[in-house]
Order: structure tokens, then sequence, then C-alpha cells
């Protein structure tokens, strides 16, 4: 089954914006739930370390959402090349994520 690159340009244009809402997304709603941990041990006669395992996980998962982030962002930006490469795009520099976005993996190692 072949394609037409207009059809595939199309589907692309789609799923990557969703894709990278669908990673906010996922913060968002890790974020809400160690609100949610953080609140629970306020509660009267709860230890002020219970759970404390489990935040350090979600803690990990929230940092691994932020590393698919900037993966993301490379993904995107790979994509935009090879469809200038292809001629399947015009430059729409307002619709992608500039280079500046990007954190590097020596940074993110030294605020871990």
């Amino acid at each position: 089954m072949s394609i037409s690159m207009s059809a595939a340009t199309a589907r692309i244009g789609r799923q990557l914006p969703e894709a990278e809402v669908s990673l906010d997304s996922a913060l968002l709603a890790s974020a809400r739930l160690m609100e949610s941990m953080l609140l629970a041990r306020q509660v009267e006669g709860v230890a002020n370390f219970t759970g404390q395992t489990a935040l350090l996980r979600l803690a990990k998962s929230q940092r691994s959402l932020l590393e698919c982030q900037n993966d993301m962002i490379r993904v995107h930006q790979a994509l935009l090349d090879a469809g200038r490469e292809v001629k399947a795009i015009i430059d729409e520099p307002e619709a992608c994520p500039p280079s500046a976005a990007l954190v590097g993996e020596e940074t993110m190692a030294l605020s871990a």
C-alpha cells in the first residue's frame, strides 16, 4: 500500500502535536497526583514520611516524562528537517520548537 507524500505529511502533522500534548497531559496528571499524595500526609495521625517510597518513584517518573518531552522536541526537529529535505513542507517557524528549548543530557544529569 502506497500513500502520497501529502497524505503522509498531513498524518504526521496531526499526530505529532497529539503526541507532544499527551506528554504534557501525563506530566500534569502526575503533578496532581503528587499534590494529592503530599496533602494526604497532612491528615491527622499520618506520619510525615508515609508514602516516601511512592513519592520518590513518582518523582522519578516525572523526570522520565521530562526526558521524553526533550526527545519529542528532537523528533519534531528531525521530522521538520526531513520534510524540508523532501520538500514536503514549507517553513512554519512558529509551529516548531526552537533549538534553545532542548535541554542537553549533561544539563539534566547535573540537575539530578
